[in-house]
């Protein structure tokens, strides 16, 4: 009986940590751009960080290409992952026009491509991972959309998601695009098998 009296506490006690533990959660943010008639700049080259800026290399043309640049910070430390979708894409290399990403820690200037840049790479057109970056809570972080190339400009569909939530930076401004995003994102879905709907990413904990 005695045993029998432990083996229920120990199993009533498994079930109060189980139903009490707080889960992992995860969050996402997807807003809305375009990069059309917006100013231009001399984009980095891609890089983890980027060494040099476009151009830089004996031969090369620079890049000289409009961006947008989208401030934010995150409420937990953790892994967080960015995609780009435009309008058109079904698969990482068609659609409307070809998208580029740069990351940017505490501060942005155009004019200083290599100060405080985290990461840049071309991003797939239909919103798959461009890539993964480890971001502390609470700092100041920049995502630039810009173009592969000087003619490639346009609509775009960011995501930014990962163990904490991401806060635009100030957060008022953030709604407006939020809006509009839900709905251009379910349009752009539809040549997204496989994606994630930007509807289900909005601000979702999942």
């Amino acid at each position: 009986m005695f045993v029998t009296k432990q083996l229920i506490i120990a199993f009533g006690l498994g079930l109060a940590a189980l139903y009490t533990a707080t889960p992992c959660r995860a969050s996402a943010l997807t807003y809305q751009g375009d990069t059309t008639n917006k100013p231009t700049w001399l984009r980095t080259s891609p890089g983890n960080p980027p060494n040099r800026v476009s151009g830089q290399n004996a031969g090369e043309t620079g890049m000289i290409v409009p961006y947008s640049i989208f401030q934010f910070a995150v409420e937990e430390s953790g892994l967080y992952a960015f995609a780009s979708a435009v309008p058109g894409a079904t698969s990482s290399t068609d659609g409307a026009w070809d998208n580029f990403l740069v990351l940017y820690e505490d501060s942005f200037d155009p004019t200083s491509q290599l100060t405080n840049v985290l990461i840049a790479n071309n991003a797939p057109n239909n919103g798959s991972l461009a890539f993964n970056r480890q971001l502390t809570a609470e700092r100041n972080y920049f995502l630039v959309t810009t173009g592969r190339r000087s003619t490639e400009f346009g609509v775009f569909i960011n995501t930014i998601s990962g163990s904490g939530k991401v806060v635009a930076v100030p957060e008022s401004s953030s709604i407006p695009g939020t809006l509009v995003a839900v709905g251009v994102g379910l349009l752009f879905s539809q040549g997204r098998r496989g994606s994630v709907t930007v509807a289900d990413t909005l601000n979702a904990n999942i």
